[in-house]
């Protein structure tokens, strides 16, 4: 099973699919850390590092070692923000350049499948004419498409990370999505639907990780030999088992800690004393009896860790997207440099179990 990763930033969607059974063989992004980042993570897998919109499909052919319809599934997230529209169709837009891209590679390829993922809000973006257009755009290369807003946390993520993901086959197969293999307990405690595990909380996945307040931490660290769940185990990662990367906290002043402390797990900065209160009310503390907040780019500062009166780190951002602690980050952690941060990195990727129930259900579906 070949696949193809496009915008693939840090590599959550090839992630997933490795773990899912597929052969990257190709990826590709603009940014060159995220492109460090994936490629030490993958160091197999031939990636072009460079603006979409100068790479041509007969250099991706090239590259992967491919013909056009030798690859299986073509994926990525191009950004959809600010679209261009004439009544159904995506214009030639400045604004649409990197969407119009991502069809024209997909038409070069000739994948079996392509999914294109991206921000849940997209299903309403322009009263819902540029998810007309998306469609009009996929179908007039002969995909037949569907869609659907997937929650992370139903596939075992610890997070609530709502993903709009289309689904588009060459064939005209009816591919549909995953069933969900988590779920929420009823007031009853019994869980609705069969076989359905309950959702993982955020301290289902961040408890085993080494306890550094703010300022403390390290780039590379020793784990612990314990693990308190299935998922801390699995996230031991089979690259350099033992090793933690990317446990490194934000150093707070006195007050920021303060105000971190007052603010309940669940709650935000404007639940806190008034005379510890700032305009800045989008500062939410980590429930830690429930699946996370969706992580974001700036978790350093708006998502706190359920016990300690600080920002969420790296690693820990990874933990609740559900990275192994092996997969390693490469970038400043300020957005000083050119390049995206490791937060960016983290905030942006698509969650590796996400990624791999979509890889395995599409792989059922098709016979693969």
């Amino acid at each position: 099973m070949r696949s193809v990763d496009l915008f693939c930033g840090a590599g959550g969607f090839t992630e997933g699919l490795r773990q899912a059974g597929y052969h990257a063989m190709l990826a590709n992004d603009f940014d060159e850390m995220a492109c460090k980042t994936f490629s030490h993570n993958h160091p197999l897998v031939p990636v072009i590092c460079r603006d979409i919109g100068k790479v041509s499909v007969d250099e991706i052919l090239d590259a992967a070692g491919l013909v056009a319809g030798g690859v299986n599934l073509v994926v990525g997230g191009p950004p959809c923000q600010g679209f261009s529209l004439a009544g159904r169709r995506v214009v030639d837009d400045p604004r649409n350049q990197m969407f119009l891209d991502f069809v024209r590679i997909v038409d070069g390829l000739q994948p079996e499948v392509f999914v294109f993922e991206n921000v849940s809000g997209i299903v309403t973006m322009q009263k819902g004419q540029a998810l007309l257009a998306i469609l009009n755009a996929f179908e007039n290369i002969g995909y037949s498409c569907q869609y659907r807003v997937l929650n992370s946390a139903d596939y075992g993520v610890p997070q609530k990370r709502p993903r709009f993901i289309l689904v588009g086959s060459r064939d005209g197969r009816n591919i549909g999505f995953p069933a969900p293999t988590h779920g929420q307990l009823s007031s009853q405690g019994s869980l609705f639907g069969a076989n359905i595990l309950p959702y993982l909380t955020s301290w289902d996945a961040l408890s085993d990780l080494p306890e550094i307040a703010q300022g403390q931490g390290a780039e590379e660290m020793k784990h612990c030999n314990r693990y308190d769940n299935e998922y801390q185990k699995a996230r031991r990662g089979i690259r350099e088992p033992g090793k933690l990367y990317n446990h490194r906290a934000t150093s707070h002043s006195e007050p920021i800690i303060e105000r971190y402390a007052a603010i309940p797990e669940g709650g935000d900065n404007s639940q806190v004393p008034l005379h510890l209160r700032t305009k800045k009310i989008n500062v939410y503390k980590i429930d830690s009896k429930a699946p996370s907040r969706t992580v974001t780019c700036n978790h350093r500062t708006d998502l706190l860790h359920p016990k300690i009166p600080r920002g969420t780190t790296v690693r820990e951002a990874a933990r609740l997207q559900s990275f192994d602690d092996d997969y390693r980050f490469f970038g400043n952690l300020t957005r000083k440099a050119k390049w995206v941060t490791q937060d960016d990195q983290v905030g942006n990727a698509v969650p590796p179990l996400l990624a791999k129930a979509i890889g395995t259900h599409i792989k059922r579906v098709m016979g693969w």
